[in-house]
């Protein structure tokens, strides 16, 4: 019998990503990875784990959502419904951190490791720039109802603006960053971490755009954000890899002068 790609791509994956994630789930039960997970084959171009659909040849996953808040000041666009995050979340979902990791993972999604924090002086002066890599590009799209009953796509970013120039996230603006693992916990299972406006580490996406790492700056734009409560499917859709000037490329300096070898 011919075993399907995924399923056995994800046999051999499955093993060595429970035992690597029951690493960094070792607080309570939200934070634990889920138990007896595979991807479940619906077509050729969807598999499914829990809620989370993807699909292998486009690479995109997409997962349900609800809208969480319309009004206040926010730092994530999308978090987890289990954890400490959501009162500052755009949306919020019963897809946790841990089953969009597996996917990315099993999407051969590549992380980016660009700087996600500056370095300021004693006067709170910022110093030098924030180093990037040029991967892990994506965009994060909403697909809704609008109030015709037509279904509506568009990136998420164009729901939330700068309070202070009024420019909008945009799209194209997002990436993979992956999280992080502090002391054995991975960072965004413990905050329901999962795409972030204002940047921080343990988020799976952050967005870098200027302002970004101010917690102040970032609201809903009230007229494009659809009632509370509203149901929308999230899309995570891969970008091509960019490139980076020189003067903010990681490893770059190396790069250009390399180390010479001792005779």
């Amino acid at each position: 019998m011919k075993r399907d790609p995924v399923v056995s791509f994800f046999a051999g994956f499955a093993f060595l990503a429970m035992t690597h994630l029951t690493v960094f789930g070792q607080a309570q039960s939200p934070t634990k990875p889920p138990k007896d997970i595979k991807p479940v084959k619906i077509s050729e171009e969807e598999y499914r784990i829990g809620k989370l659909s993807f699909n292998p040849k486009t690479k995109e996953l997409w997962f349900p959502c609800r809208v969480n808040q319309n009004e206040v000041v926010l730092e994530f666009a999308i978090c987890d419904e289990f954890r400490g995050k959501l009162h500052e979340s755009l949306l919020s979902t019963k897809v946790t951190p841990f089953e969009i990791q597996i996917a990315m993972k099993l999407l051969r999604w590549e992380p980016s490791k660009r700087q996600i924090y500056r370095k300021f002086d004693e006067s709170g002066k910022p110093i030098g720039v924030l180093k990037d890599d040029g991967k892990g590009r994506m965009e994060i799209l909403v697909k809704y109802k609008g109030k015709d009953g037509k279904s509506l796509t568009e990136p998420i970013g164009n729901w939330v603006h700068n309070a202070n120039t009024k420019k909008v996230v945009g799209s194209g603006s997002w990436t993979y960053t992956g999280s992080k693992v502090v002391d054995g916990y991975f960072l965004a299972a413990e905050d329901g971490a999962i795409a972030a406006i204002y940047r921080f580490e343990g988020s799976l996406c952050n967005t870098f755009n200027p302002g970004s790492d101010d917690d102040e700056l970032w609201f809903p734009i009230v007229e494009k954000v659809p009632p509370l409560d509203t149901e929308v499917t999230v899309i995570f859709r891969p970008l091509p890899d960019v490139k980076v000037p020189a003067d903010r490329r990681i490893g770059a300096e190396s790069e250009e002068k390399p180390i010479k070898e001792k005779i």
